[in-house]
């Protein structure tokens, strides 16, 4: 038997009609692991159905056949190159049309991962198809990273038509051609990787920056930072960009809804992005439990001492924990409101004193002070994950982010409480700030 390969291309006003015989071979053989430089690339064992229009998929039919593509997926994040490559039907395959380098599918064709504007990015993982294969091994993805370099190479070791994926950090572009004889060429198509999504950052101090200056001169008494955690993540991330960063430091829930330090809230600057968020994070809750004032009653006094008639400073702010759990579903139910179709990610803080009394260097900090406070951290952690559950976002702990380096520990991440520094007192540093991308970054890296 054959399969009769068509492929019709607009030239000059004529159309030119192709044909190739290509010999049916067997089912497509199970996938095999990549052997590349360091990649996790696999073939899959079955063909991706085509994807509608509206898919971040790209299928080819996007365009008529015979247009030739160079920019026109640009919005969508990759530039082709090649050969010659442009739009074209193939009996061979059942998703068609497809992009070849060449009228007789034999052109090499390159993809370039880009921004919507055409800046260079890079992404962590890729897909597309490959065929129609007849001699298995004859067709290889190279893959190469911002420099150059060449970080992956897998080759389409089945016959038919093979899905190919791609998954090493930092790819930048990739070519497809052949290494071998492959008589009836090949061609590509639904071509998928991550769609880049503009992030939001809401909040109060910790998500600003707060204790990493300096900070932004247009954020006044807000104290956003280049080195804050989500401007962070938004740099690690290839996919992400960063649409909006209006945390402010001092923000309660209430901030979400009503002006704060002259600026809008933060729901309103959020309806108001040039490009509607894909992903929005967010700290909250410290302030409206008072954490800041407990913390100076410790400094200057014992915050444990429990009156003849009352409860502890400490204890206070415990009692506290219900009605914040009821502020913060509310909250989390109104950001739901504004965001759309926009994944929610709620952020919780870190703890900021040792586990051990052993570690702890500071004179003002009594044992018992110390460990109520971190017991008090993790209440509050816990509260903010179980607003988070009923109110239906998602929620990540970063209660562990600065272990080992927490206040008064020998090597600290966190701003001196003291009598200077002002608000920044009790923040994280720049390393505190990297710990706790990191913890985020894991969080939506496996999720």
């Amino acid at each position: 038997m054959s399969k009769l390969r068509v492929a019709a291309l607009a030239k000059c006003g004529t159309v030119a009609v192709f044909v190739v015989l290509a010999m049916i071979g067997p089912a497509a053989a199970s996938p095999k692991p990549d052997q590349g430089s360091g990649g996790n690339a696999a073939t899959e064992p079955s063909v991706r159905a085509k994807a509608v229009a509206a898919s971040p998929v790209i299928t080819f039919s996007e365009f008529p056949e015979g247009t030739a593509i160079a920019t026109q997926y640009q919005d969508k994040g990759i530039i082709f190159g090649g050969d010659a490559p442009f739009i074209t039907s193939d009996g061979s395959n059942p998703t068609t049309p497809v992009l070849s380098g060449t009228p007789r599918f034999q052109g090499a064709i390159t993809g370039t991962f880009v921004t919507p504007d055409g800046k260079p990015r890079t992404m962590r993982k890729f897909s597309l198809d490959v065929g129609y294969i007849n001699n298995p091994g004859s067709v290889a993805i190279t893959v190469f990273n911002a420099k150059g370099a060449v970080i992956n190479t897998t080759s389409a070791d089945s016959v038919g038509i093979v899905p190919i994926t791609v998954a090493h950090e930092g790819i930048a572009s990739f070519k497809v051609a052949s290494v071998s004889q492959e008589d009836a060429g090949f061609a590509i198509d639904n071509v998928d990787f991550e769609q880049q999504q503009t992030l939001a950052a809401l909040g109060d101090s910790y998500s600003s920056g707060e204790g990493s200056g300096p900070y932004d001169k247009a954020s006044g008494g807000c104290h956003r930072s280049d080195t804050a955690w989500p401007r962070l993540v938004d740099e690690q991330r290839s996919d992400l960009v960063m649409g909006a960063h209006v945390a402010c430091s001092g923000a309660k829930f209430e901030a979400l809804k009503k002006k704060f330090k002259n600026e809008p809230a933060q729901l309103d600057q959020l309806k108001q992005m040039a490009e509607p968020a894909g992903v929005i994070t967010m700290t909250m809750g410290g302030n409206d439990l008072g954490f800041s004032p407990v913390l100076t009653a410790c400094y200057i006094d014992n915050c444990t001492y429990k009156p003849l008639f009352g409860d502890s400073t400490l204890g206070q702010a415990a009692k506290r924990l219900p009605k914040l759990k009821k502020t913060a579903i509310k909250g989390y139910q109104d950001l739901k409101a504004a965001a759309g179709d926009a994944r929610i990610v709620i952020v919780g803080y870190p703890r900021m004193f040792p586990d051990k009394k052993s570690e702890e260097r500071c004179l003002w900090l009594s044992n018992a002070e110390r460990r109520e406070l971190n017991e008090l951290a993790k209440k509050l952690d816990d509260t903010l994950r179980s607003a988070a559950q009923e109110a239906g976002v998602e929620f990540v702990s970063v209660l562990e982010a600065l272990d080992g380096h927490e206040a008064c520990s020998r090597d600290s991440w966190i701003f001196r409480i003291g009598l200077s520094g002002g608000q920044q007192r009790g923040h994280p540093t720049k390393q505190g700030q990297e710990a706790i991308a990191g913890m985020v970054r894991a969080y939506l890296d496996a999720v």
